[in-house]
């Protein structure tokens, strides 16, 4: 398949010096990306056009209408469409009965079986607060989409020596996240003394799709939710929030101000992380 194109130049106004001069300004492209399962429509997602398999393999793992890649019969890509053929041929959305939706917090409708499961993660991998800074570091300085348009989120899941396994962009935390996740099952890659590094909030359906993938430790830069800190408890997951480090750069209502020291919070499962 050839590389998609994620990003494209538009015509716009740049107010510089007191003046108002026209350029050229690079915006990060979003496609329409419709999801078949079984002939039926499940999802139309608007993402960034890359990684398009494993987005659909995670978006089906992560939503819990499958429980690993063996349930997959087929799937195949034409047109910037998936077709998605399961072995159990009556796991379509045709029982409406047996899904329920709702808002999630990036504003999307989400849907989920009610036999998705969450089983409790009981690693024992142990990593660095000095790991978890390098590999949020590695994210942004990989970030080149982010870099060019400003426009996207990122997340990479890691070793516990900092070595990326993964690093995504898309228009979505969601997205990026469903992408990882489609990735690792695609490449059979056992999750359990990997973490996960991304900065997006970690609202109660991000933790989900993270404690069903098994991935043991999650960190943000930005904050979690009640109900995300709720599910990560529930899962037994390390979740961490505000991932600072000098080279951080925060924006606020002043002008963009970088951390003087490094920083993190531990909301749960510290005895994961070692802080000395």
């Amino acid at each position: 398949m050839p590389s998609l194109k994620t990003s494209r130049k538009m015509d716009g106004w740049q107010y510089s010096d007191g003046r108002m001069n026209a350029t050229k300004t690079s915006v990060v492209i979003e496609q329409e990306f419709p999801v078949y399962v079984n002939g039926k429509l499940l999802v139309t997602a608007s993402i960034t056009p890359t990684l398009l398999k494993e987005f659909a393999v995670g978006h089906l793992f992560g939503q819990g209408f499958i429980n690993g890649l063996d349930e997959v019969a087929s799937l195949e890509i034409l047109n910037n469409t998936v077709h998605i053929s399961l072995k159990d041929k009556r796991k379509t959305l045709t029982d409406a009965a047996k899904i329920s939706y709702h808002i999630c917090s990036g504003g999307g409708k989400s849907a989920y079986f009610g036999e998705a499961s969450l089983a409790e993660n009981k690693s024992d991998v142990v990593v660095s607060k000095r790991t978890i800074f390098s590999a949020m570091n590695q994210v942004f300085r990989n970030a080149a989409l982010y870099t060019e348009t400003e426009g996207v989120h990122a997340a990479g899941l890691f070793n516990t020596r900092a070595s990326p396994v993964c690093i995504v962009e898309d228009i979505g935390r969601h997205n990026a996240l469903d992408k990882i996740i489609g990735y690792v099952l695609l490449r059979k890659i056992d999750c359990s003394r990997l973490f996960l590094v991304t900065t997006g909030r970690l609202a109660s359906e991000m933790v989900t799709k993270i404690g069903r993938s098994g991935i043991p430790i999650v960190a943000t830069k930005t904050a979690a939710t009640d109900k995300g800190l709720e599910t990560g408890k529930k899962c037994g997951l390390t979740v961490i929030g505000f991932v600072r480090t000098v080279r951080s750069k925060i924006s606020s209502d002043a002008p963009v101000k970088a951390p003087l020291k490094n920083s993190l919070k531990i909301y749960c499962g510290g005895e994961r992380i070692r802080t000395t």
